[in-house]
């Protein structure tokens, strides 16, 4: 089967390490600057061209669709991902740039009957993947699964997209995140996340937590 590789209730912060995910992170002087900078005046990013969208060996914008039975990873167009809208009703979308925790993702939500998942492992492929939903190009997924650690960029950038964007804000969010401190909780919640979740090597407490975000999703 096809699928693609914001505030109430709060899951409370573990402290047991990820056996696989071991470090453990602070709110930065990054991800304070990405919660707090005026954006009023940000220039908008310049629309993908046809050719760009359309090109078979990297198509814009990023995401990736996989396939549990056969193990294979597409990277999806446009056209891909809106087939994918429509061959399954609850699409959840996963912004995680670690395999080993987006495949720990992958299988909870496939143990829950979630087999339409998309994966971007970028931000800035994922802010134009946002830009594309806001613009009503491709419809928004049911859920949304978020790392704030996203190589040198903060996830609380793309946190702020989905704030601010009414095609968005629905749209439950999980934090799903190695910042172990409150700071991270606290911001995460104000731009809307459902729920907030320390990184762990607990599938049991994941998937529990995913159950949860999906139960009230239509």
């Amino acid at each position: 089967m096809a699928r693609k590789k914001t505030e109430s209730g709060s899951a409370p912060l573990k402290r047991a390490g990820m056996a696989k995910i071991k470090s453990r992170n602070q709110t930065s002087e990054k991800d304070i600057l990405a919660f707090t900078q005026d954006t009023s005046n940000d220039k908008q990013r310049t629309p993908l061209t046809t050719a760009q969208r359309e090109d078979h060996l990297q198509p814009q914008p990023l995401v990736k669709i996989v396939n549990l039975s056969t193990g294979d990873v597409l990277q999806a167009s446009l056209a891909e991902l809106n087939q994918q809208m429509r061959d399954f009703k609850k699409v959840v979308l996963l912004i995680e740039d670690q395999p080993l925790a987006s495949d720990m993702c992958t299988k909870a939500l496939h143990d829950l009957g979630f087999d339409g998942v998309q994966l971007i492992t970028n931000i800035t492929e994922a802010a134009q993947h946002f830009d594309d939903i806001i613009g009503n190009l491709t419809a928004p997924p049911a859920a949304i699964v978020i790392d704030l650690g996203l190589g040198h960029d903060s996830g609380f950038t793309l946190l702020r997209q989905c704030h601010a964007a009414p095609r968005l804000q629905k749209v439950p969010i999980l934090v799903w995140t190695k910042h172990s401190d409150d700071l991270a909780k606290t911001f995460s919640k104000y731009l809307g996340a459902q729920d907030f979740l320390l990184k762990s090597d607990d599938e049991a407490e994941l998937r529990e937590t995913l159950r949860r975000l999906m139960q009230d999703v239509a």
